[in-house]
């Protein structure tokens, strides 16, 4: 069990199973995009050819701050507020799709923008999973 699920086991509310098991999913992988992409920004800086990966440092660096963004939204439930969750979701999956194919275009060359990009993916995918579930 992640400190996440851990924490929205402990709160007084009641979330539902099903959607707190989402819910989790969805910001423990956010957390793990906002590392990814932070740590493959400081990697790319840290290359030869940092020019060429200019717009992939960007890409990294906008998506880590709206999946931060999104973790502590999601994190957040007391006033509860269903269309900027929503919202929030639907541009963390959009920042991920195109941090994925950013660092996609790299990846034969960076291993970090391969791990980057794979992070982004599960991101985007829970985010998109969990917005169904919302409704």
């Amino acid at each position: 069990m992640t400190v996440t699920a851990e924490m929205l086991d402990a709160h007084p509310g009641d979330l539902g199973a099903a959607e707190r098991r989402a819910l989790a999913e969805c910001i423990d992988r956010c957390l793990d995009c906002v590392q990814a992409c932070t740590a493959c920004a400081d990697a790319c800086l840290a290359e030869d050819m940092v020019t060429e990966l200019r717009r992939c440092i960007r890409t990294d660096l906008d998506c880590a701050d709206i999946c931060d963004a999104t973790a502590r939204i999601l994190s957040r439930h007391t006033g509860y507020g269903a269309d900027v969750t929503r919202d929030v979701l639907a541009a963390c999956a959009a920042a991920c799709a195109a941090c994925a194919a950013e660092c996609d275009r790299h990846a034969g060359t960076h291993e970090h923008c391969a791990v980057c990009a794979e992070a982004c993916r599960r991101c985007e995918r829970a985010c998109r999973g969990l917005l169904t579930k919302l409704g």
